[in-house]
């Protein structure tokens, strides 16, 4: 990792991180005390900075949306000062046309409020996409996004990369490189009528990973994890795990499944942001929904412990990491995570961000995905903890007096 080149946020937190070993509780009391978490009005900050930030907000949303200036403000006002922001991408791709961003810019304040950067596989994201590149209206943008409707209906997830035996990652990255050559309406009018058999609203190279990752965790076998496997042999079956066991076992990881944030602390409900449930699993398994960068980076630190080699392993990386130091295993870790997220088209780890930097915590211990768990029980303070109970003549249940 590079530390010359991040931000004071990000220095200052890692720097808790390296060195002496910290125990999750002395983790939750850094990120209610000393972390420094970067909020939605630090990007907007960062993606524009000039004195006239708020008014160009009030301002530009004024004209986009109709609402009443004394509204926007107020809620321009919240947003600077980090008390919430945007909960959808539409209003997100409103403030880059109110602020004038270009599509960089656009990109980075998307993946910092909702996760995921430009989706250039979707085509109402390409149409606003383009508008921002040639620093075009919204309502100009708008327009371009009928067209794209237009020519696209119907047409969508025809998977020609598979009728060439391409993975969706490269065809991903040749639909992104043609997209940057166009400059004009006409080339895009007619690349999306070139391309519509290829675009989506679902992110397929990272469906694909999700997919294969799940497996492992619906499909123990062998080695690859003892404990689930012995579980399985003592039941004198074989059978797959169902997503409200990949959900007890493994994903749930102490974080509280009621859906009513009521009582919790802003940092507790900031954390359980898109946090997985079993509806939302199955939604991404069905392809009802988009598959979520926190689902990804879980599955992630849960799977790198059955020692599947993938094909996002380098060879400079070694594949044992016991015999590595804390802060070394941390640096390493690190730099693959990024790579996995980078590939699949999500945000790069963020220590100013209270997820990331749990994750990033986490890294540092042998088994990631055991200390995941164990510090965010200790943010919740043991409210999420899923006891398990003996399955019944019924079927499998839980006891969910702790969740």
């Amino acid at each position: 990792m590079d530390r010359g080149a991040m931000t004071e946020i990000s220095g200052n937190n890692l720097g808790f991180l390296m060195g002496d070993e910290r125990s999750p509780r002395q983790m939750v009391e850094f990120l209610k005390e000393g972390a420094r978490l970067r909020s939605f009005g630090d990007v907007l900050r960062q993606v524009y900075p000039h004195e006239d930030l708020a008014a160009r907000l009030t301002g530009g949303l004024g004209e986009i949306t109709g609402d009443s200036r004394d509204s926007l403000a107020k809620k321009v006002r919240n947003w600077l000062k980090g008390q919430n922001m945007p909960q959808n991408r539409e209003a997100l791709f409103q403030i880059s046309f109110a602020l004038g961003l270009d599509e960089t810019g656009a990109s980075r304040l998307l993946g910092a409020a909702a996760e995921t950067g430009i989706h250039y596989r979707n085509p109402e994201e390409l149409a606003y996409a383009f508008a921002l590149r040639t620093g075009a209206s919204y309502e100009k943008a708008l327009e371009l996004k009928d067209m794209a409707h237009a020519v696209c209906a119907g047409l969508m997830g025809g998977g020609k990369e598979k009728a060439r035996g391409e993975t969706p990652s490269i065809y991903t990255r040749q639909l992104r490189d043609a997209f940057g050559q166009v400059q004009t309406e006409e080339e895009l009018e007619a690349f999306f009528r070139e391309h519509a058999g290829e675009l989506g609203r679902l992110h397929e190279t990272a469906y694909e990973k999700f997919h294969e990752l799940l497996d492992l965790l619906q499909k123990p076998v062998g080695e690859r994890d003892r404990r689930v496997q012995e579980k399985l042999d003592r039941e004198d079956e074989e059978r797959e795990y169902s997503m409200r066991d990949v959900i007890v076992e493994y994903l749930g990881m102490n974080v509280p499944e009621a859906r009513n944030l009521a009582g919790m602390t802003p940092l507790q409900r900031l954390v359980k942001r898109f946090w997985p449930n079993e509806s939302s699993l199955f939604n991404m398994r069905n392809r009802k929904e988009d598959v979520s960068r926190k689902v990804m980076i879980l599955l992630y630190l849960i799977t790198e412990a059955f020692d599947e080699e993938t094909e996002d392993e380098e060879e400079n990386y070694p594949d044992d990491l016991e015999d590595e130091d804390a802060d070394t295993r941390l640096e390493i870790r690190f730099e693959k995570m990024n790579l996995f997220l980078n590939t699949y088209g999500m945000n790069l780890l963020d220590p100013g961000n209270a997820f990331d930097l749990l994750v990033l915590y986490s890294m540092k211990a042998q088994e990631s995905g055991e200390r995941m768990a164990e510090v965010l029980d200790a943010l919740f303070m043991g409210q999420g903890r899923r006891k398990k109970v003996e399955e019944s003549e019924t079927g499998r249940g839980y006891d969910k007096g702790d969740a």
